[in-house]
């Protein structure tokens, strides 16, 4: 089915909402990772696979993690709690008579409900509607005929409605004026280093035999380490990776290294053109966590930006996405 050019100006129609006549908004609840799903049942069980290859995509951090979790709620469940949401999507059948879907339906112009039965609407996206701090996507079809092709398509841009408001909200935290300026100004007069030390961040451990700095910060323990060393031309670009990166570990405070069993790599040009991003689970004798890995080569010399965290019964992919970003500061002198 073709998708019409009208659905990427969705976002800027006119919408008549049906507000609480409470005039002074509070701040949204809940948690940055859960999404509250407002739907009847039926439309809930049709959509919710799709929903969950979206939202809830697993990762190992060595526990099972979901980047973000789904929750169905009742309109009534909605009116009395669910508005104040941080994160929520509205899911209806313009053409349902369940309560759910009349009640989202109401909420929109008629000439929008038409265009949803044209195929010309999909979503809506809206900030703040009941609270501060919220964020609301209306997923909209007529007659189960044309939503379920649209998040097929489109399932990466319906992750970064949500996923995109976590990046901001961590980038918002990380980096302010209260970074560790004396970290960095140690890496530039120790290794040439120039990179973005957040807050709380600070140098805890410099290489002996092989070249690298970590910084580190606890609750919940995380670090990022820059490693160099040289590139060995009889392996390949994924075993230099997990060599280099094994032997800066050993010399960590507890040796770690890399458990080879839950390992990917993927082409990643954030450095360099032929740049590798390794990601899995490190691992220690009392346990581990997850990490990425940047490598790189340039001049015969392998380059190493990694990050990883150890937070025992707490999500960990929020301070991935932390260390993920503080890496892509990293510049190694020429």
């Amino acid at each position: 089915m073709k998708i019409k050019n009208r659905i990427l100006t969705v976002l800027l129609i006119s919408i008549l909402f049906v507000i609480s006549s409470c005039s002074i908004k509070g701040k949204a609840i809940g948690k940055d990772e859960e999404i509250v799903v407002v739907a009847d049942e039926q439309m809930f069980d049709i959509y919710k696979p799709m929903l969950q290859d979206i939202y809830e995509d697993e990762i190992y951090t060595p526990m099972l993690e979901k980047r973000f979790t789904l929750t169905r709620m009742s309109l009534a469940k909605f009116k009395e709690i669910g508005y104040k949401f941080k994160n929520i999507i509205m899911l209806t059948d313009v053409d349902s008579d369940s309560p759910e879907s009349e009640y989202i339906a109401s909420i929109f112009d008629e000439s929008i409900i038409d265009g949803v039965r044209e195929s010309e609407y999909f979503y809506v996206v809206k900030n703040d509607i009941w609270a501060k701090d919220q964020l609301v996507l209306f997923l909209l079809d007529s007659k189960e005929m044309f939503l379920r092709k649209y998040l097929e398509k489109y399932s990466g841009k319906m992750f970064d409605v949500f996923n995109d408001k976590l990046l901001t909200k961590i980038k918002s935290t990380l980096f302010d004026r209260f970074n560790s300026k004396g970290a960095q100004e140690l890496a530039k007069e120790k290794k040439g280093i120039d990179l973005f030390v957040p807050h709380d961040f600070a140098i805890v451990n410099e290489g002996k035999d092989i070249d690298f700095l970590r910084f580190r910060r606890f609750n919940p323990d995380r670090w990022l380490t820059v490693i160099k060393g040289e590139y060995d031309e009889n392996l390949t670009m994924e075993d230099n990776i997990i060599v280099l990166r094994d032997a800066a570990g050993r010399e960590f405070g507890d040796s770690v290294r890399v458990n080879r069993e839950l390992l990917t790599f993927k082409p990643d040009s954030t450095f360099a053109d032929g740049c590798i991003k390794a990601q899995g689970l490190w691992e220690y004798t009392l346990g581990g966590g997850p990490f990425f890995t940047y490598g790189y080569v340039k001049n015969g010399m392998l380059y190493l930006v990694d990050g990883a965290v150890f937070a025992p019964q707490k999500a960990k992919y929020p301070y991935i996405i932390q260390l993920d970003l503080m890496a892509r500061t990293v510049k190694f002198p020429d």
